[in-house]
């Protein structure tokens, strides 16, 4: 499987407990260490990651960029394109209201996705098309890892 490369971790109880704190450490003044997005932007973001997963948010294009290329950049460390309407910058993600209330709002959709069942039916992904529930919560740990490292939490 090509996400078969990414760390395999389940979303514990520990695990959603240790994003909060993170999450706590976020503050307007922090700069991101890579990409252009503001740390308010970047929580917004991930919320919407967490809106795709069960259907809430949706792309704007699917199957747009191979996934080869997708898990490739990811390897290299480098920055991976976001799928059309969700990308900050460009004025396709959630807007940001006030870091303090995104925050909050992030900590609600993890904690959502953290308890989603067994059979839990989940969204398409914009590159990897239907995927499982393992491979969504691997790419939940990645995604958030990624975008916390970005501004050094």
């Amino acid at each position: 499987m090509l996400l078969a490369s990414l760390k395999k971790v389940n979303f514990t109880e520990k695990q959603t407990q240790e994003f909060f704190k993170r999450i706590e450490k976020l503050d307007s003044e922090l700069k991101p260490k890579f990409g252009k997005m503001n740390v308010n932007q970047m929580v917004c973001h991930c919320s919407d990651f967490f809106r795709m997963t069960g259907g809430t948010k949706k792309a704007l294009e699917y199957r747009a960029i191979d996934p080869k290329e997708i898990i490739l950049l990811a390897r290299s460390g480098k920055t991976t394109p976001a799928p059309r309407g969700f990308g900050q910058i460009e004025g396709n993600g959630t807007l940001p209201t006030n870091l303090e209330n995104d925050k909050k709002i992030l900590k609600k959709h993890i904690l959502q996705f953290s308890q989603f069942g067994k059979d839990k039916k989940f969204a398409e992904h914009p590159y990897f098309g239907i995927i499982s529930r393992e491979r969504w919560i691997e790419l939940a740990n990645y995604h958030l890892n990624h975008h916390l490292k970005q501004f050094g939490v």
